[in-house]
């Protein structure tokens, strides 16, 4: 592993000079290592010099530990603490009463997480979870993954025992708290004095944003909350912002365009770094003067509008496609993202290949390539454009035709074929879907296997400008229970806009308990249950395997019937209203009741049974025994 170049310059452990030769080392140009470290040590750019206006810190005095975070947070603007009470955290808790900022409780870590996840996906803004002890780490270790793997800058507080009661194993005693999610946070850190909170927050803060990002966790023993500090500073967020402006080498750009010009069959390969940085303009202009076909990598929500002419869908690196490639460019995509080893490379040796990103774990770690480099994708994008403008490049767009119209083709093949099924077919729900949500509305989906219907049936039209057209929220990392509570948090973050939440019933069962929070605080949100009634993921993945599953069509642990959950009933039970939906031409009235719902201030959750696909979708086997048959009780 690379080292964290960006944390050994904030932690003072080493020089900006020895920062900058060790990001260039890496392939961030001179000009960007020289704006990073600027950025993260607050020290003029010797390029540009400094010209802003400097802002100063306010001293605050007399406070406790918990009220600093408050103050801390109340200072850089962050209005919402997200969370779970516990006791550990009680200064902290007691520093909120009558302040502004808001407490968005769950009634489970994992949910608070992921609300926090989706608030800082959707706003652009760095959010601050409190979690209880080593329990609530746990818990919530599962989204912290997630907010990992796609870079979301969260910074996690979580409480501890008083730092007099540790080494005696008192109750939920973690010595080492603050290293259990190390390999899943930029940055780890215990408090050990009340004074050094404001500056604490503010490296967790620049760490969690300072490219490639992700969450960063921070632990407090009780009382660190609890003390109180005589004098301190808060700086102000004016001078602890990250410059994500990372110029990309000249020669890298021009590596990429010459093979654009040569070019007969490229693909742009679209990953994680795309959620956080919009560049759907920039790519729309490279693959219009050059014909390429535009692609998302596996999970990666849709960044790229998937009406425009030269998107050929998620992840399609099928053999006849990739056979037919001369030029791949991974645009802040790890190559690549899937649970299996592949028996031969996916891209040929032959095959022009360049890789772009912020990320330096990922950059040119699994394929060879022509050029990579640490660069911003937008920037590279943009300059990539303006060199291809600048040469007047203009190719053929006869290979990106033929794809485009065999995809649109297929799509509504299945869409004809299959539109009156019962059980109701993905394909049917997704039009439906696409038909009533509103053109500028967020959509936060979560869906193992069906997720295919928010790539081809729900239309994010290249037409309209980014800021008027749909946006599309879903997570990488693979970990279950996100889709629900991250939309809430899109949906507080974002009061105005219209959200809606798509979740398969698998993923809802991991994170049923956020539709609590839903209900506490009136969040207007139409969930909608894509419901298979089995985990078809893993039943797809038993099914290549080739083994007894497949020879007897029993697929163990897939089958989510007997008995079958009652998802209304659950939401009912958690303050929610909803329906079941089994007749296909019941669904358009049903979306009707959960988008009127939504327009009153409601959460309304639909509950739609769609089809099983694939291979054992006719299996109704289930794994059983009885222990009631074993009971040897007798009442008397």
């Amino acid at each position: 592993m690379s080292k964290n170049y960006s944390r050994l310059l904030v932690d003072n452990d080493i020089s900006r000079r020895e920062f900058i030769a060790g990001v260039t080392g890496l392939g961030v140009s001179v000009a960007g290592a020289n704006s990073m470290a600027a950025a993260l040590s607050d020290q003029p750019d010797p390029a540009t010099g400094s010209t802003a206006k400097i802002e100063p810190g306010k001293l605050v005095r007399d406070r406790t530990g918990g009220e600093l975070v408050i103050d801390f947070m109340a200072e850089w603007d962050v209005p919402y603490l997200f969370g779970l009470a516990g006791s550990e955290e009680v200064g902290l808790l007691d520093a909120l009463v009558d302040h502004d900022v808001k407490f968005a409780t769950a009634v489970h870590e994992n949910c608070a997480m992921a609300m926090a996840d989706g608030y800082s996906r959707s706003t652009g803004k760095t959010s601050i979870v409190s979690l209880h002890s080593v329990a609530g780490a746990a818990y919530a270790l599962g989204q912290v993954v997630t907010s990992f793997r796609d870079r979301v800058p969260v910074v996690i507080c979580a409480g501890r025992q008083s730092s007099n009661f540790r080494g005696a194993d008192g109750f939920l005693e973690a010595p080492n708290l603050h290293d259990l999610p190390r390999d899943y946070a930029r940055w780890t850190w215990d408090v050990m004095d009340p004074a050094t909170i404001p500056e604490v927050l503010r490296r967790a803060f620049l760490l969690a944003e300072a490219p490639p990002g992700g969450p960063t966790f921070v632990t407090f023993s009780k009382d660190m909350y609890e003390k109180k500090v005589p004098k301190v500073e808060i700086l102000p967020r004016s001078r602890s912002r990250v410059d994500y402006d990372v110029a990309p080498p000249k020669r890298h750009v021009n590596a990429i365009v010459d093979a654009l010009e040569k070019a007969s069959a490229p693909l742009i390969f679209l990953g994680n770094e795309t959620i956080r940085w919009e560049i759907s303009e920039e790519i729309a202009g490279i693959a219009e003067a050059t014909g390429a076909a535009v692609a998302l990598s596996n999970k990666i929500p849709v960044t790229f509008p998937n009406t425009h002419p030269n998107f050929i869908g998620a992840d399609p690196l099928d053999k006849e496609l990739l056979a037919t490639l001369d030029f791949f460019w991974s645009v802040g995509a790890p190559m690549f993202l899937h649970g299996n080893r592949s028996p031969e490379p996916y891209i040929s040796r032959s095959v022009r290949t360049f890789h772009t990103g912020l990320d330096e774990e990922q950059v040119a770690r699994n394929y060879p390539v022509d050029s990579a480099a640490l660069a911003d994708i937008k920037a590279t994008a943009a300059a990539v454009l303006r060199e291809l403008k600048a040469r007047g490049t203009r190719n053929s767009t006869k290979w990106i035709e033929g794809l485009a119209s065999k995809r649109r083709s297929g799509i509504e093949a299945i869409e004809k074929r299959t539109w009156n099924d019962t059980p109701i077919a993905p394909t049917r729900l997704g039009r439906e879907l696409d038909r009533i949500i509103g053109e500028n509305a967020f959509v936060v989906n979560e869906m193992a296997t069906s997720d295919a219907v928010v790539t081809n049936q729900i239309r994010f039209d290249h037409s309209k400008p980014y800021a008027e057209r749909r946006r599309n929220f879903d997570a990488t990392g693979g970990v279950l229970g996100w889709g629900v509570a991250a939309a809430i948090g899109v949906k507080i973050g974002n009061p105005d806009k219209e959200v809606w939440c798509l979740t398969a019933d698998g993923c809802l069962n991991f994170g049923m308990q956020s539709l609590w929070s839903a209900a506490r605080y009136e969040v207007p949100l139409p969930i909608v249950v894509f419901n298979n009634g089995h985990y078809q993921a893993n039943r797809y993945n038993f099914s290549r395997y080739n083994g007894n599953m497949n020879r007897t069509n029993r697929y163990i642990g897939v089958n989510l019937g007997h008995p079958d959950i009652g998802y209304v009933d659950l939401a009912r039970g958690y303050g929610i209203d909803g329906e079941r939906v089994t007749d296909p031409a019941d669904i358009a009235p049903a979306l009707q009741r959960a988008r009127d719902a939504m327009f009153e201030g409601r959460a309304y959750l639909v509950d739609v049974k769609i089809a099983t696909q694939g291979t054992g979708a006719d299996m109704d086997y289930y794994d059983f025994f009885s222990v009631a048959a074993q009971q040897k009780l007798h009442a008397g």
